[in-house]
């Protein structure tokens, strides 16, 4: 044997431990077993209320990649006497990992002409100790735009870019698990100003306060849902 085998050895060797070591071996899994995101996510959320309505950008469509990357969705359209109209989406995912991952906003707009612009990061206060870390972009195509205020979970990680989601999920897999994920969108259509983004972040803080706080979790993170309790 000479030395450039022994050096190729070596590395496969140390390649295949390494593949090992990074292998996960749990689950963390926080939409409590058996819920339906349907029965979870209050249909009066203030002065909110749902109707029928279409117009929703989706993360997902049948038989498409999304498809199969989520397990449930949840699309709702409410309107207030006094507030703005707001559409809800949430997608959950049970796996979080290389070929299964949260799709965020920015791809599935653009997949369908939206541009994105304005793209920043933002705050919800839910409680004087929980500050939900968010995004705020907005979305234009011909006919319409759209201020979109959205956040995603994996795990007790709150993401909010891509580069930190792809970070979390190799932390998650170096300390041996894979971790559920949920993206919640809320977004009006019209032209954004700071007081639409301030409207939409009511709307997550009431929803959220709204939710039974064994639910909370699967939405935010046992962190956050703690202090919020």
């Amino acid at each position: 044997m000479n030395r450039r085998d022994i050096l190729l050895g070596g590395g496969l060797i140390a390649a295949a431990a390494s593949a090992e070591v990074l292998r996960p071996r749990d689950r963390l899994v926080l939409l409590p077993e058996g819920r339906a995101l349907e029965e979870i996510v209050p249909k009066k959320i203030g002065s909110w209320r749902p109707i029928e309505s279409d117009a929703f950008v989706l993360p997902k469509t049948e038989g498409s990649l999304a498809d199969r990357l989520y397990n449930q969705t949840l699309t709702r359209f409410y309107e207030a006497p006094d507030r703005r109209p707001v559409m809800l989406v949430i997608a959950y995912g049970a796996v979080q990992n290389d070929l299964l991952q949260l799709h965020r906003p920015e791809t599935c707009y653009s997949a369908v002409g939206f541009a994105i612009s304005d793209s920043r990061p933002g705050l919800v206060r839910l409680s004087d100790s929980a500050k939900l870390p968010t995004r705020e972009l907005t979305a234009r195509s011909e006919t319409r735009v759209e201020p979109i205020l959205y956040w995603t979970r994996i795990g007790d990680d709150l993401p909010t870019t891509g580069r930190e989601q792809r970070w979390v999920k190799l932390r998650q897999q170096m300390r041996g698990y894979l971790a559920d994920g949920v993206l919640v969108r809320m977004s009006t259509v019209g032209e954004p100003s700071a007081a639409t983004f301030v409207e939409l972040g009511d709307f997550a803080r009431i929803m959220m306060e709204t939710m039974k706080p064994a639910d909370r979790p699967a939405f935010i993170g046992r962190r956050l849902a703690g202090e919020m309790a």
